[in-house]
């Protein structure tokens, strides 16, 4: 929802402000876009840290969804835990039905009482927030800065004839 160049810290204002304004419903719409940008843009890191090119990392992870991106992070991810795992069962219980109200928002298929959206945004922000920590301590990248390029691929191919 808001462009990398702002940074989290500017995303993360921008959510307190539509909670504190009363936009409960949007700031968690929001809040979970925001999760899965980070998440998406984590797994483009480490992939690319695995070998695969800055443009076979937009293939990869582009276009999928929530659910596709939490089924692959342990193939990418440090230490190949369960996303849930990862960002701790306490943090992450609230995560996924957060992203269900959100893609049922989103599809105007129901509407959530406001105090329930207000306190699932801010479970998913508490969950971001770790999942953050976690990826700048494990791997070093924030899920906001920069993606590093590579141009050429570092897997080598293990097929007939290799």
């Amino acid at each position: 929802m808001y462009p990398v160049t702002l940074g989290f810290e500017e995303a993360e204002r921008r959510m307190a402000a539509l909670t504190r304004h009363g936009h409960h419903a949007e700031a968690l719409i929001t809040s979970v876009f925001t999760f899965e940008k980070t998440l998406r843009r984590a797994l483009r890191y480490c992939a690319v840290q695995r070998g695969f090119t800055s443009r076979q990392s937009k293939v990869l992870f582009d276009r999928l969804g929530f659910d596709k991106l939490k089924e692959l992070w342990p193939v990418f991810a440090p230490g190949g835990q369960a996303l849930a795992a990862y960002v701790g069962g306490a943090y992450w219980q609230h995560v996924p039905a957060a992203v269900t109200m959100r893609n049922k928002l989103v599809h105007g298929e129901r509407v959530y009482p406001l105090p329930e959206c207000r306190e699932r945004t801010g479970q998913v922000l508490a969950a971001l927030r770790v999942f953050q920590q976690r990826l700048v301590e494990d791997i070093g990248f924030d899920g906001w800065s920069r993606l590093p390029v590579r141009i050429k691929p570092a897997l080598p191919w293990l097929g007939p004839g290799a």
